[in-house]
């Protein structure tokens, strides 16, 4: 049993752990091909490091697509490092998962509980607590951990490309599903995208995330790149928060585009055109 320890090469399941710096265990990921493999990797594991099921707390598990990966390893989990590494916890793994012929993974999550308390109710909120946030995981390392979330996402970026894939993800949805939801037995855990957090702070997610508007600054660097022109931030002075977001970044782009197929007129006189547009309509 103790073979569950050793760094080897392995065909079947792989453990991932994150340990702080007195080597407590405080974070567990099984790869496995199979539920029931990962089931009693799990449990050898366990036995075999003398740690108890009930310190630990299952965040997510099910199966995913393979996708391109070829093995599996501690270097190869880039995201999950980091965002370990953030938490002060270092990845550490029982060896290399060859993936070959294999479609599908069952994978299996577990925090301890002081680990989930640690981050149970933090706000990731990037404008008013920037000197906090330094110290805090990124939003997209916060979300690849796989726990229930709450985002806030006034930027407009699209944050589904950092979900766990068994993640149950919810736009704008209504607040009695969630808390029917939140309050079941899951194998995936729920994140709930919003534009207003209010709606569910009292529910009992495990992390909000706060993603705030852009900067005018940011919002004309994103129009500039997308457009291939300078464009000055000070046209968007007047721009109230809700609009200074990727979302109407692309709408913008969109318009500018169309009023220069249709008008004839080169983007610099366009883009002028569509921000009046865009901002007080005709």
């Amino acid at each position: 049993m103790e073979d569950i320890l050793l760094p080897k090469e392995r065909r079947d399941a792989v453990v991932l752990i994150g340990v702080d710096e007195r080597d407590n265990v405080e974070f567990v990921r099984i790869y496995a091909v199979s539920e029931e493999r990962a089931k009693q990797v799990l449990e050898e594991f366990f036995n075999a490091k003398g740690l108890f099921p009930t310190d630990y707390r299952l965040v997510s598990r099910g199966t995913e697509p393979v996708g391109d990966r070829r093995v599996i390893t501690t270097r190869s989990e880039v995201s999950l490092s980091s965002a370990l590494a953030r938490l002060g916890l270092r990845l550490l793994s029982n060896g290399v998962l060859y993936l070959d012929g294999v479609e599908t993974l069952y994978q299996i999550t577990l925090v301890s509980e002081s680990l989930y308390s640690s981050i149970a109710g933090k706000e990731v909120d990037r404008l008013s607590q920037k000197e906090e946030t330094e110290s805090l995981p990124e939003p997209e390392e916060v979300l690849s951990l796989g726990v229930d979330v709450l985002v806030e996402n006034l930027s407009g970026r699209d944050i589904s490309d950092f979900l766990p894939e068994n993640a149950l993800f919810l736009r704008e949805p209504p607040v009695e599903k969630v808390a029917e939801l939140l309050a079941e037995e899951r194998n995936s855990p729920v994140v709930v995208e919003t534009k207003d957090a209010r709606k569910y702070t009292f529910l009992d997610f495990a992390v909000v995330v706060r993603l705030p508007p852009l900067t005018v600054e940011e919002f004309a660097a994103e129009l500039s790149s997308r457009l291939g022109i300078d464009v000055d931030p000070s046209l968007f002075s007047s721009y109230p928060p809700e609009k200074l977001n990727l979302r109407n970044v692309r709408a913008l782009v969109s318009l500018v585009e169309a009023i220069v197929e249709k008008w004839k007129v080169d983007r610099e006189k366009a883009l002028k055109i569509a921000v009046r547009l865009n901002l007080e309509g005709l």
